[in-house]
């Protein structure tokens, strides 16, 4: 179970590939608690895919339901929330998340380690064409925003999952009542 502020919520950031949803579901399973991740909470809404309400409806339309479903998300207490890792660009859904976490892990890792966690996913259309150059753009946009947001990083690179989830248990100072 997690200890002090159990009504907030534990939040992890980062570019895709970063480990958030892996990691996520890892870390609500050791503290009992329950995991949501952005992107499925859109889809769920919208009832189509990412990829499909990106080609479809364009990034502006998916902005706008990524920005509903963390507000909705928000209502929940006591969660794991991996955010989608463009999420942070409005300084609405920052403000959001920093009034409503307890905790804010940036998860971070080298772009070749981000490539090859993501493959052409088909849930992935920022990384059409170019990937490297894609993922290089983004992390140079978005790191002064994960910075900022973070109240801790975390890089994920040469941990495994269950190495990522101790640490983040450390460093959020969550007491883990249940066995590993």
């Amino acid at each position: 179970m997690v200890s002090g502020d159990a009504s907030k919520m534990i939040v992890l950031i980062g570019l895709m590939g970063s480990g958030k949803t892996t990691v996520g579901r890892a870390l609500a399973e050791r503290l009992n608690l329950v995991f949501r991740d952005s992107d499925e909470a859109v889809e769920k809404t919208a009832k189509t895919s990412v990829r499909e309400i990106f080609e479809i409806q364009g990034e502006d339309v998916f902005r706008k339901l990524e920005s509903q479903a963390l507000v909705d998300l928000c209502e929940e207490s006591a969660i794991v929330l991996a955010v989608a890792g463009g999420a942070i660009i409005s300084q609405s859904n920052r403000a959001l998340l920093q009034k409503n976490a307890r905790c804010i892990v940036w998860l971070d890792a080298p772009t070749p380690t981000l490539i090859s966690r993501t493959g052409r996913g088909k849930h992935r259309p920022l990384l059409d064409g170019d990937p490297v150059g894609s993922l290089n753009k983004m992390r140079l946009d978005r790191e002064p925003l994960y910075q900022q947001l973070a109240t801790h990083h975390l890089v994920t690179q040469s941990l495994s999952i269950v190495d990522v989830v101790d640490k983040i248990i450390s460093l959020c100072s969550l007491e883990n009542s249940s066995t590993r």
